[in-house]
């Protein structure tokens, strides 16, 4: 699978193809892979959303996905979670049935932060293909896409109630699948809370390279306890996660850029080129220009 980009950077779109759409905080939008991917030969090509978490759908098809450096061949029926910065693409077999459900990130963020949808964590934090293994949940799924589309459309009074409580059984409904154990005890519903609030500060930050500390202060609390979060809800450290964001990006800017090596670490905010390069081969095990070649697109 080949996805040309010819940019000096990866597109940043609202909406697929809508680069200036004004995109009101709190909007939920829904379409049918045939209405936008049908025009344009069933491809779309890599790009990431700023302010957008998305779920594509996909039933009883087959279809190629691009999920940063990652690629999956899917059959059958699949969803695929996209939370924002996260470039991806997609090649559809023609008359491909499905929906692509758009949200936008600061209004799904204040609903787990005020604990109104706690089930829709993993999609703020993991890109990932879900597969349906029980067909009850395929119906369920599809009526509940349905029904949102008919209120986003309808715009009644209490819309908005009407909706978070559609995406509520949505989230429930892939966290099913996914077989994730609920975190819906205090101490789980502080943690999360505190995980999406140091998501938003790193997408603010990391270009900074603030330390962990940094970060614990901004969120009123000490190492350690942000230390126990992360390692107890992401199995990883505090400080791997910073890093980890940091090498995302170089990776997206390696594969989709035409950045040399050298702006990429001045763009991320390396004061030491020779520093970035060290420690992107710590991490991936190769080189920043080996990497560059193994993944050209």
């Amino acid at each position: 699978m080949v996805f040309g980009v010819t940019q000096e950077l990866i597109p940043f779109y609202h909406l697929y193809g809508e680069t200036f759409m004004q995109w009101e905080p709190g909007s939920v939008h829904i379409e049918s892979i045939v209405s936008r991917s049908r025009i344009l030969g069933w491809e779309i090509k890599p790009h990431r959303h700023h302010k957008l978490a998305q779920i594509i759908c996909v039933f009883d098809g087959e279809w190629n996905v691009e999920l940063d450096d990652a690629r999956f061949n899917l059959s059958g029926n699949w969803l695929v979670m996209i939370p924002p910065g996260v470039v991806h693409g997609f090649q559809f077999e023609p008359d491909t049935q499905g929906f692509v459900l758009s949200i936008n990130s600061d209004f799904l963020a204040e609903l787990l932060i005020n604990s109104e949808m706690p089930s829709a964590q993993e999609a703020l934090w993991l890109p990932q293909p879900v597969e349906f293994s029980d067909a009850r949940y395929i119906v369920q799924f599809q009526q509940v896409l349905l029904s949102l589309d008919d209120e986003i459309k309808r715009g009644e009074a209490d819309s908005r109630t009407a909706i978070v409580h559609l995406l509520q059984l949505l989230f429930i409904n892939i966290r099913r699948q996914q077989r994730l154990e609920s975190l819906q005890s205090d101490s789980s519903s502080r943690e999360s809370k505190i995980l999406v609030k140091f998501r938003a500060l790193i997408e603010a930050h990391y270009h900074q390279h603030l330390s962990v500390k940094d970060y614990a202060d901004k969120l009123f609390i000490s190492v350690s306890t942000l230390a126990r979060i992360c390692q107890a809800v992401l199995n990883t450290s505090p400080k791997h996660v910073i890093r980890q964001r940091l090498m995302n990006e170089s990776k997206r800017r390696l594969i989709y850029t035409r950045q040399s090596i050298d702006d990429i670490a001045i763009t991320l905010g390396y004061k030491d080129v020779g520093y970035f390069c060290r420690q992107f081969k710590q991490q991936e095990g190769i080189t920043a220009g080996e990497y560059r070649k193994q993944h050209a697109v």
